[in-house]
C-alpha cells in the first residue's frame, strides 16, 4: 500500500515533505483566494481568523510542545532499548515504545477533552479579552465560531501523535498528505457549508478538515506494530520524562502563541478587515517557511535524535551545519523574490471578487515586512529540533521568550507611526533575534560548529541576492508590464526567471558548493 511506503533517505524524505507540502500550500492559496473573493477583507474574516486563537493556543500548549520536543526522542530511545533486548533474545510481552505511545495518547486526549470543555464555557469572556476592538455583534459571532472550532484540537491530538510515530518509521507520505486533507475540508466548508449554514460553515469546515487530517494517516499505521491499548499511568518513567522535557518547550510555545494573539488583538483595534489582511499576509510568508524550513526540520529530526545519542558528536554537528546552509541557500533568494514581487503576487492570487485593489496593496506591504525575517523563521524550527534531539528544551524556550518580549516591544514602539505595518515588522525583528540566540547556544553546546564560517556563507548569499535585485530592477525598467492580472503574472514569471538565473550565475562564480543540493532535490523530486 502506497501510504505505508518508507522513505529510505533524508533527501527522499525532504523531497516528499517539500513537494507534498507545496501542493498543500497551493491548496492553502486556493483556500485563501476563495475566502478573499467570497468575503473580502471583511468583518466575517476578522471573526474567522480571531476564532483560531483559542483552539490554536491550547493545541500548541498541550500537544505541539510535548510531541515535537519530548515524545519523539523518548519514543526513539525506548525503540532502541527494545531492539537491544531483541538482539539479546530477551522476551518481552509488548515493546515498551508502544506502551509509551498508548499511555501518552490516552492521557493527552483526555486532558485535551477536559480543557476544551472548560474553555467552551468561558469562551465569551475570552473573546472579550482577545478581540477588544470588535463590536458586540462581531464578538457574539466569534463566540459561535470558537465553540465549533474547539472540537478540532481534540481530533488533532490523536492525529499529531499518529503522525509523529509515522515520522519515526519514515512513513512520510501519509504525514505529508494530512495537511492537504485539512485544507480540502476548509475549502469544502467555504464552498458548500457556508451557503447552507451561513458564515458558521467556515468553522464547520475547519472541524471537517481536522477529521480528514486524522483519517488519512490511520492506514499508514499498518505493519509497524501499533495497536491501541487501554493504558493510563501518569507514574510511568517514560511519561515522567516526556513531561519533564515538554514543560520548557510548552512555556515557549505558549509565549509565542500569546504573542500572535496580541498582534491579532492590536489588529482588531485598527479597522474592519485588518485581522484578515494580517493573516492573509502571514499565510503567504509561511509558505517558504513551511516548504523549506519546517519540511527539512521534520524530515531530519529522527536522524538528528539518533545521531545525538552517539558519544562522538562530530556527525551531529556536521549535519546541523550542512542543513543550515541548505535551508539558507533556498530561502534567501526566495525571500528576495517575494519582497520584490509582493504586490503582484497578492494581486494574482487574491485579487478577485470582493477583495479590492486597496486590500491587495495593503496585504502586499504587510507581506514585504514579514519577508524581512523569513530567513530567520525558516531556520528556527531546525535549530530548535537540534536542541530537542539533545533533549535540551531550555535553550529554545529562552530564545522563544526573548523573541516574544522583543516582538511585543517592537509592536508597541512602532504601532503609533506604522499602525498595522508595525506588526509584521516587529514579528520579523523578533524572529531574527530568536535565531541569533539559538545559534549562540548551539555554538556553546557544539564547539565543532563555526559561526564565523556560517556568517561568511550568509554574507555571500546576501551579496548574490543584491545582484538578483539589481538584475530585476533593470529588467523592470526596460520591460513594460500591464497593470492587470495577466500583466502581473507575466511580471512574476519574467522577473523570477531573471532573478533565479542571476542567482545561479553568481553562486557559480562564488563557488557555493551547496547549490548542488538544489540539483539533487530537483532530480529526486522527478524520481519520486
Amino acid at each position: 500500500m502506497i501510504l505505508t511506503r518508507q522513505s529510505k533517505t533524508l533527501l527522499g524524505a525532504s523531497a516528499t515533505l517539500a513537494f507534498l507540502g507545496l501542493f498543500s500550500r497551493v491548496l492553502g492559496v486556493l483556500r485563501d483566494r476563495i475566502l478573499a473573493s467570497h468575503f473580502g477583507a471583511s468583518d466575517i474574516l476578522d471573526v474567522y481568523y480571531v476564532s483560531f486563537n483559542i483552539p490554536d493556543f491550547i493545541f500548541n500548549l498541550l500537544v505541539v510542545g510535548a510531541v515535537s520536543s519530548a515524545f519523539i526522542p523518548v519514543f526513539i530511545e525506548y525503540q532502541s532499548e527494545s531492539s537491544k533486548r531483541k538482539a539479546q533474545s530477551v522476551k518481552h510481552e509488548i515493546n515498551s515504545e508502544w506502551l509509551l505511545a498508548n499511555n501518552f495518547l490516552n492521557i493527552l486526549v483526555t486532558i485535551m477533552a477536559v480543557t476544551v470543555g472548560v474553555l467552551f464555557i468561558f469562551t465569551p469572556w475570552l473573546i472579550n479579552l482577545i478581540a477588544p476592538g470588535f463590536s458586540p455583534e462581531k464578538k457574539e459571532l466569534a463566540v459561535f465560531f470558537t465553540r465549533v472550532m474547539l472540537f478540532s484540537p481534540i481530533i488533532f491530538s490523536i492525529s499529531v501523535i499518529i503522525g509523529s510515530v509515522l515520522q519515526v518509521f519514515h512513513r512520510f507520505l501519509a504525514y505529508a498528505l494530512a495537511p492537504i486533507m485539512y485544507n480540502l475540508g476548509i475549502i469544502f466548508g467555504a464552498i458548500f457549508l457556508v451557503p447552507k449554514f451561513g458564515p458558521l460553515g467556515l468553522a464547520e469546515g475547519v472541524v471537517l478538515g481536522a477529521l480528514l487530517h486524522l483519517l488519512i494517516q490511520l492506514p499508514a499505521l499498518r505493519g509497524i506494530g501499533f495497536a491501541w491499548k487501554k493504558v493510563w499511568d501518569f507514574g510511568d518513567a517514560g511519561m515522567r520524562k516526556i513531561l519533564k522535557l515538554m514543560v520548557p518547550r510548552t512555556v515557549g510555545l505558549a509565549a509565542v502563541q500569546v504573542n500572535w494573539i496580541i498582534l491579532n488583538a492590536l489588529a482588531t483595534t485598527i479597522s474592519a478587515g485588518s485581522v484578515a489582511v494580517l493573516n492573509f499576509a502571514n499565510n503567504f510568508q509561511y509558505l517558504p517557511i513551511s516548504l523549506v524550513g519546517i519540511s527539512t526540520a521534520v524530515a531530519s529530526f529522527p536522524t538528528l535524535s539518533r545521531e545525538a545519542l552517539e558519544e562522538d558528536k562530530t556527525a551531529f554537528g556536521e549535519r546541523i551545519d550542512r542543513t543550515l546552509r541548505q535551508i539558507l541557500l533556498i530561502i534567501l533568494p526566495l525571500s528576495v523574490l517575494m519582497i520584490y514581487l509582493r504586490t503582484d503576487l497578492i494581486r494574482v492570487v487574491l485579487g478577485s471578487g470582493l477583495f479590492s485593489p486597496r486590500d491587495a496593496g495593503l496585504t502586499g506591504n504587510i507581506l514585504g515586512f514579514f519577508m524581512i525575517g523569513v530567513f530567520a523563521q525558516s531556520i528556527i524550527p531546525f535549530l530548535a529540533r537540534s536542541f530537542y534531539a539533545m533533549q535540551n528544551t531550555r535553550a529554545p524556550v529562552f530564545a522563544s521568550i526573548a523573541g516574544v518580549v522583543a516582538n511585543i516591544f517592537f509592536a508597541w514602539y512602532f504601532f503609533s507611526s506604522l499602525k498595522i505595518l508595525a506588526l509584521p515588522l516587529a514579528f520579523s525583528l523578533a524572529g531574527i533575534l530568536n535565531a541569533i540566540i539559538l545559534l549562540a547556544f548551539l555554538k556553546y553546546n557544539l564547539r565543532t560548529i563555526s559561526l564565523k564560517e556560517l556568517g561568511v556563507y550568509l554574507l555571500k548569499l546576501f551579496y548574490i541576492c543584491t545582484a538578483m535585485v539589481l538584475a530585476m530592477i533593470l529588467a523592470d525598467i526596460f520591460i513594460s508590464f500591464d497593470l492587470n492580472f495577466l500583466g502581473s503574472l507575466y511580471q512574476i514569471i519574467t522577473l523570477s526567471l531573471i532573478g533565479v538565473l542571476t542567482f545561479g550565475v553568481f553562486s557559480n562564480i562564488l563557488k557555493i558548493s551547496e547549490s548542488e543540493f538544489l540539483i539533487g532535490v530537483i532530480k529526486n523530486a522527478f524520481k519520486h
